[in-house]
């Protein structure tokens, strides 16, 4: 498909989308960009880490990842 034709049809689908899938594309679109929150989180994670060896759990990780994207928003 050409570029212009592509254009052509993701702007029809944009403005034929309901907010919520705005929103999403709009997220994955952006999720090469952390957020300064995000960083600073891994940033202490990574610190406390390497000033006492301590990990905490995937199940710490995912729930402190979902808090900070919740900040993105």
């Amino acid at each position: 498909m050409e570029t212009t034709a592509l254009r052509e049809k993701l702007h029809s689908l944009i403005d034929n989308s309901p907010a919520e899938r705005l929103e999403e594309v709009y997220e994955l679109l952006n999720d090469e960009q952390y957020s300064d929150a995000f960083k600073a989180g891994l940033d202490e994670e990574y610190s406390s880490y390497q000033n006492d060896g301590e990990v905490i759990s995937k199940e710490e990780i995912d729930n402190l990842v979902q808090q900070l994207l919740q900040g993105k928003k």
